[in-house]
């Protein structure tokens, strides 16, 4: 049995063409010893939750992971084109894992860490947002229907970003954006935080009634441009108004009972 992690899980790098940035890593292995085979492979977004496929594509030779070392290599020529590259430096057994050291079914293992990387000749890429989706329903129950919001944002510019924001209800409630990486040219639902918990972003349940206003507001890394959209609920206590009307029609076939 074998037990793999690396660190750092994630690494994130703007670098100017002509310049060199190095990373190390740390590949651990808390169960039998096994022979790892490393490899740089790029990734695509595989819809819009943050997961990820990796492809076939080859990966420039100015990219490189000496096993030795253990020491990624970035050294992006004069020439290269301003462009996001994105990659998985993945670690995998050499040969199949024999679970009980028996002729049973064995396994390889595999464990990846993404790279983002942004070339930029200034080292500071054009970064823009577009909000696809700020939603969340038009009308629900004053007692029993939490609201949801739904957020998707699209990366427009040349690099990767974060959103740093908020969902402000009613000029009261606080609900945190995550921090997720919106990869360039591609879309991403955001979630919300709870503490440092991954969550919807939801108004739980509490009595509302009338009109909830919802704005988003947020900015993407350190750029000043503040990106704003608002959506509007409407809470009627139908519970309540139903059981008025039950309870209504009670009362006058009771009273055409006493007649």
């Amino acid at each position: 049995m074998i037990n793999l992690s690396v660190s750092p899980p994630l690494f994130e790098a703007i670098i100017q063409p002509g310049k060199t940035v190095k990373q190390l890593y740390t590949v651990s292995n808390n169960g039998n010893e096994t022979t790892l085979t490393p490899n740089l492979v790029y990734f695509v977004p595989d819809g819009n939750w943050g997961n990820i496929s990796l492809t076939d594509s080859k990966v420039p030779d100015w990219i490189s992971y000496d096993q030795k070392s253990s020491i990624l290599t970035i050294s992006p020529p004069e020439n290269t084109p301003e462009t996001d590259h994105f990659l998985t430096l993945t670690f995998e057994t050499k040969a199949p894992i024999d679970l009980t050291d028996q002729n049973s079914t064995s396994y390889k293992s595999i464990i990846g860490t993404n790279i983002l990387l942004t070339i930029s000749k200034d080292g500071n890429p054009k970064k823009s947002a577009e909000i696809v989706e700020f939603s969340a329903p038009k009308i629900v129950d004053s007692f029993f229907s939490p609201i949801t919001y739904n957020l998707t944002l699209a990366n427009t510019g040349n690099s990767f970003w974060k959103p740093n924001g908020k969902i402000i209800i009613n000029n009261d409630k606080i609900i945190k954006l995550a921090p997720f990486n919106v990869l360039s040219n591609y879309k991403r639902n955001i979630s919300c935080l709870d503490d440092e918990n991954l969550v919807e972003c939801t108004l739980q349940n509490k009595f509302n009634i009338g009109k909830i206003t919802a704005k988003l507001e947020f900015s993407i890394d350190d750029d000043p441009k503040i990106y704003k959209a608002e959506t509007v609920t409407y809470a009627f206590p139908f519970l309540l108004i139903l059981v008025f009307l039950v309870l209504g029609i009670i009362v006058k076939v009771w009273r055409k009972k006493k007649r």
